[in-house]
């Protein structure tokens, strides 16, 4: 639905949903759209190959590395410095749609799949451990790290300082509190906190 007066689309996210000029969204809108010429352009000499669904809104600093993949779902919302590094042709990060990543620190290896309308703070969440846990970890005869994909489901909350490591699914619904380290799956629909994060409760209706 376009605009009359400013010629550009309205907000989707549920996030703006009331009505108004929604100014700081549009100027986002417009410098996600000004920065796809540029990832198109660093995609061809190797970089990064980043694909951005409708109504991207780039309110923050998107700075990506590696030569994987990451895709963002439409009406998706970045806030704050957004680092999707990759560390393999083949990683894939991929965001689902109505998602606000506030922040976000991502390092994949593998595959880390964040699902719809999850709010991301400033956490880490990475899929390997980057460095060999061997004591010639050092040296060229060092065993390849460990990783292993990620899955965080739908509605999920992300609080500030968390860190979410390898192989971890968290279930749709769930909270992970602040500065929580979660090394283990999160069912849905439970709130999960501490170091290393244990079920503390239960997300209320």
């Amino acid at each position: 639905m376009k605009d009359f007066l400013f010629f550009l689309p309205s907000p989707q996210h549920p996030r703006h949903a009331k009505p108004g000029l929604h100014l700081r969204w549009r100027i986002g809108f417009l410098k996600g759209l000004i920065c796809r010429p540029f990832w198109y352009f660093r995609e061809q000499f190797g970089g990064s190959k980043i694909r951005v669904g409708k109504r991207f809104c780039l309110m923050g600093t998107l700075r990506a590395q590696g030569p994987g993949t990451v895709i963002i779902g439409d009406d998706c919302i970045v806030d704050d410095l957004f680092t999707p590094f990759t560390h393999h042709p083949l990683a894939k990060i991929q965001i689902g749609k109505n998602s606000f990543i506030n922040g976000t620190r991502l390092g994949c290896f593998q595959k880390i799949e964040i699902g719809e309308s999850c709010i991301l703070a400033d956490a880490r969440i990475i899929d390997t451990d980057f460095h060999s846990l061997n004591r010639n970890r050092n040296t060229q005869a060092a065993r390849p790290p460990v990783s292993s994909p990620i899955v965080i489901e739908n509605n999920v909350w992300i609080a500030a300082s968390a860190a979410i490591l390898k192989g971890v699914h968290i279930g749709e619904n769930s909270v992970i509190g602040f500065g929580s380290v979660v090394t283990k799956n999160i069912p849905a629909n439970q709130i999960a906190a501490g170091n290393p994060a244990s079920i503390i409760g239960e997300v209320p209706q």
